[in-house]
């Protein structure tokens, strides 16, 4: 890793010996929960419960320098190389399965037999990343103006926990299950098993990439962007454990026998993750904006306002489901948040941007 990061950085100095120059620190994180409070979700669902189907977050820190490339007073766009670190956790269930969790949790009787369906998605990482905006250009005389930009990431990743669990759970004990179990990692973290082993997991290498366009036309601009497209992470020696567990044998029943059965080994994985597309349309006279997000299952959508004033851009935002919040940008920091609720640690929707940068 040290490697790559050094030779980005000679290759950004190359390409770019007439340029612009830029030094900026980035933090971004969305999360949402919908059965319990974010809080609830790491600590124990003790709080208050809704039904659901997910939980979501992503977390980044990066530090970047970038170099606008000018040859002979053409501008020919941005080459940007950065040093960071992400944290990624997809979670999706059966509603059933997060009432199943939440009679476990508390210790109550289930009303009915619940559906056991579950895949969960982490993995954390330091992460070197490259990337190239273009400069506007057109294709036509239509005077529409264009910009894209792409990115590459290579990743480290360490901590991972990836699996599946099907099956069925039988009322009235929460106790009363049968499930297959499909479970990936570097540490045993299911409350089932407790007494299985923990490998020494190397850390593994991974990459994704993505890509952005936009179209201004008059006071009109629309964008799109893709991220973690052919998202591929690789660890040579992954703790893996497939089994199935039956404590009682009921009606849909997925194993052959009540106990456990299965084995562990340390094994060779590939693990994905889902694209994210993200999107607006902005009228640039009125500063306002529609926005719109999607990773899986997760999406939002929401509009902002903003004004222009002496201290920067101030924005409000608005989005679905169930977030608001506040922005401020100027020529050398960024901040934005939003949440659901002023009461944190109730929150189930929670969005941070900030951002710092110097220019030369």
């Amino acid at each position: 890793m040290r490697f790559l990061t050094c030779f980005l950085l000679l290759l950004s100095f190359y390409v770019s010996a007439y340029s612009d120059n830029e030094i900026d620190a980035q933090f971004s994180m969305v999360a949402t929960s919908e059965p319990v409070s974010l809080d609830d979700m790491v600590t124990g669902w003790d709080g208050d419960y809704q039904k659901g189907e997910l939980a979501y977050a992503n977390l980044s820190w990066e530090v970047g320098f970038a170099k606008s490339i000018e040859i002979n007073g053409d501008t020919f766009g941005k080459v940007r190389v950065s040093r960071g670190y992400r944290i990624y956790y997809y979670l999706k269930f059966d509603q059933d399965t997060a009432d199943y969790y939440r009679a476990q949790e508390q210790g109550l009787a289930l009303t009915e037999n619940k559906k056991l369906d579950l895949e969960v998605k982490h993995f954390e990482s330091p992460s070197i990343s490259l990337s190239y905006s273009s400069p506007d250009f057109q294709l036509s005389s239509a005077g529409v103006k264009y910009q894209f930009e792409l990115a590459g990431h290579v990743y480290q990743p360490g901590h991972l926990q990836f699996g599946e669990i099907k099956g069925v759970a039988y009322s009235p004990s929460a106790d009363d299950f049968s499930a297959t179990l499909d479970y990936r990692y570097d540490q045993f973290k299911l409350p089932w098993l407790e007494d299985e082993q923990n490998y020494e997991v190397d850390k593994g290498i991974g990459y994704s990439f993505d890509a952005g366009l936009s179209a201004e036309f008059d006071s009109w601009l629309a964008s799109i962007e893709i991220s973690d497209m052919l998202a591929r992470f690789h660890w040579q020696d992954a703790g893996v454990t497939v089994a199935c567990l039956q404590t009682f044998a009921g009606a849909g029943a997925v194993c052959d026998s009540t106990g456990g059965n299965g084995r562990s080994d340390q094994k060779e994985i590939v693990e994905t993750i889902p694209v994210s597309y993200s999107g607006l349309i902005r009228n640039k006279k009125m500063d306002i904006s529609i926005h719109g997000y999607q990773h899986d299952r997760y999406y939002r959508v929401g509009i902002e306002k903003g004004q222009q004033t002496a201290l920067g851009r101030f924005a409000l935002f608005l989005y679905h489901p169930r977030l608001v919040g506040a922005s401020w940008q100027t020529d050398y920091f960024n901040i934005q948040f939003g949440a659901d609720t002023l009461e944190f640690s109730q929150a189930r929707n929670i969005q941070m941007n900030m951002g710092v940068n110097w220019h030369w």
